[in-house]
């Protein structure tokens, strides 16, 4: 059996502060990309798996991740502390995904 080419699900476990930025951040990455001319912005499939509490995929993640260091640049005073948090995680995530996933290919 080949294994999924998408890494293996990255799961979250978020606050309701936290899942409240992650959202807000994805929402105005997904904004910007419609802006730019993306008819269906990658960015919402995370939404969808935040709100149904699932694991995201690691490109999910990395959406997040670059999603959130947009937002927290200019973010509400009261997103900030939350995000930040948030950011550490699915940055940490992220990179243990990617560390991983070249040992992966050559099984």
């Amino acid at each position: 059996m080949v294994p999924p080419t998408t890494g293996n699900p990255i799961p979250l476990s978020l606050s309701r502060e936290e899942a409240w930025v992650a959202h807000a951040a994805l929402l105005d990455a997904g904004a910007a990309a419609v802006d730019d001319g993306d008819d269906a912005p990658p960015q919402c499939r995370p939404i969808r798996r935040i709100e149904r509490d699932r694991a995201l995929t690691p490109d999910g993640a990395a959406l997040l991740r670059d999603a959130l260091i947009d937002y927290l640049g200019d973010a509400p005073v009261r997103d900030r502390a939350p995000g930040r948090a948030l950011l550490r995680r699915i940055d940490d995530a992220v990179d243990a995904d990617r560390s991983a996933s070249p040992a992966d290919s050559n099984a």
